[in-house]
């Protein structure tokens, strides 16, 4: 495990707040993706707006909803159609955070919600009151409590970065899905807080 200076995790916070969060048909199928992006427009925004695979001989045609920034999540069948159209590869990966994490999350209380083919790249957990957890965190799913992590040491007023290697799974089975993360105490919070950034790409 690493640490991480402060300044490293308000950088990426501020990832947070430039990466476009992509929006693309229900998942349904275990196909990989690119996320693609509209070609820069002279006035104005390239988008949100609905964009039609009009080559796809699939009834009903592959139909995909841009972001803000004219960006999607396109099925690797339809990238050769958005390519042809002037699109360009953007920059695949989105943050997830959630602050002031004191007690075990749920499926009501975590805000950290994997995307569907979404898959986690690193996690950085800050501790800012000043008290270690005792016992460490896991960090899952609702189908494993330590899909991702397992008793992670967290030592108090530390940043510590779980790297991919460090991992024990990076996203959750079965048809691709969003997959909300859990954070919970292996023994207890022992009143520490807990800042958690989630990195992730897509596939």
């Amino acid at each position: 495990m690493t640490r991480l200076p402060k300044f490293a995790l308000a950088a990426a916070v501020a990832v947070a707040l430039l990466t476009p969060i992509p929006v693309q048909a229900a998942a349904s199928l275990q196909v990989t993706h690119s996320f693609l992006c509209a070609p820069e427009v002279s006035v104005g925004t390239a988008g949100p707006r609905l964009i039609v695979n009009t080559s796809s001989s699939a009834s009903p045609q592959p139909s995909y909803q841009t972001n803000s920034q004219g960006c999607a999540l396109v099925a690797s069948a339809d990238v050769g159609f958005f390519l042809s159209q002037g699109y360009t590869f953007g920059t695949n990966e989105g943050v997830q955070i959630q602050n002031a994490i004191t007690a075990n999350t749920t499926g009501t209380t975590s805000t950290i919600i994997l995307p569907p083919y979404g898959f986690i790249k690193y996690i950085v957990v800050e501790e800012t009151a000043g008290n270690a957890v005792t016992g460490g965190i896991n960090v899952g799913d609702s189908g494993s409590a330590t899909r991702f992590s397992s008793a992670l040491a967290v030592a108090a007023n530390s940043n510590t970065v779980i790297v991919p290697t460090a991992l024990t799974g990076s996203a959750n089975t079965g048809v691709p899905a969003a997959d909300t993360v859990l954070i919970a105490a292996v023994t207890a919070f022992n009143s520490a807080s807990l800042n958690v950034t989630v990195i992730f790409g897509y596939f």
